[in-house]
């Protein structure tokens, strides 16, 4: 008997998550006997519930969130024996993760895509003790999400990030930073930091280089100190996907990363969400969760 639950954040994005559930009933009612809805009022909730359908055998869990919340769900189930597959319905501001995997990002369009036959299996990361399923990240654009209001990204979405962005990078921050890796090793000064399991966040790409997300490795990206000019010349190359060829940035590729401060403590970010301060161990974790995929990705 095949079993699903519903996993619904009603405070991401607009906070209508909650009104899907007539939706997804009618559409999961064709592929499981059993459908068990779950409201979550806070990330321990989300951790807990995808803890319990890994440890009961639950097939499938449903999720409907932001970043955050996906994450949330894979920090309930990467370590267990059993891990349900995963279906996103897009909820959140970013949503970064689901545009990687070709998910739909209007909710009514997303669950009538899905036929739980596609699924893909994806690398995680671990920083520290934490999940994520995109990038760990240092930098002044990192920052600017983290400072956006949460009345803003809720009436402007990725606008406020850009405006955030473009102030920060007429400052001058810079860290500095030792970051060791199992492909190379950097010390010194550092405008921003990523590593990065995908080759692309949201629709921007870039590079071309491990573009896959199930190779066990992670893009490491270390823009190294410059001035305005050369922020600039970077987010071009960025744009042309070609990043990692600027002579401006260090680039690895790597599974297994010990990143510490020269000077100072300093955070980092996890998907959008703060993440751990410095220092930080990050291991890469080969096709640790596997989504279920529109029949359209592939």
């Amino acid at each position: 008997m095949k079993k699903v639950m519903v996993i619904l954040n009603p405070d991401s994005g607009s906070g209508k998550s909650v009104k899907m559930e007539d939706l997804l009933s009618k559409k999961l009612k064709k592929h499981f006997e059993i459908i068990d809805f779950r409201i979550s009022k806070d990330i321990d909730d989300v951790i807990n519930f995808a803890s319990i359908a890994a440890e009961t055998n639950y097939d499938s869990i449903v999720v409907s969130g932001g970043d955050g919340t996906i994450n949330s769900v894979v920090q309930g189930i990467y370590d267990k024996e059993h891990r349900p597959k995963i279906a996103i319905i897009p909820s959140g501001t970013g949503n970064l993760l689901s545009k990687h995997l070709g998910i739909p990002q209007i909710r009514r369009e997303a669950i009538n895509r899905y036929d739980f036959e596609h699924s893909k299996k994806i690398d995680i990361g671990l920083c520290n003790d934490k999940c994520f399923c995109l990038f760990v990240s240092m930098g002044s654009i990192p920052e600017a999400i983290h400072d956006a209001s949460g009345e803003d990204k809720s009436k402007f979405g990725m606008l406020t990030y850009f405006k955030e962005s473009i102030e920060r990078l007429r400052k001058d921050k810079y860290y500095r930073l030792k970051i060791e890796t199992d492909d190379g090793n950097y010390e010194g000064e550092v405008d921003h930091f990523l590593v990065s399991i995908s080759n692309k966040i949201g629709y921007v790409e870039f590079t071309r280089q491990n573009s896959s997300m199930d190779s066990g490795y992670a893009n490491v990206l270390i823009l190294k100190k410059k001035d305005i000019f050369s922020r600039l010349s970077g987010a071009g190359s960025a744009i042309a996907g070609e990043l990692d060829k600027n002579s401006n940035v260090e680039h690895f590729l790597a599974s297994k990363l010990h990143v510490e401060s020269l000077e100072g403590e300093e955070e980092t970010d996890i998907d959008g969400d703060k993440g751990p301060s410095l220092p930080i161990d990050i291991q890469i974790l080969k096709q640790r969760v596997e989504f279920y995929l529109p029949a359209s990705y592939f």
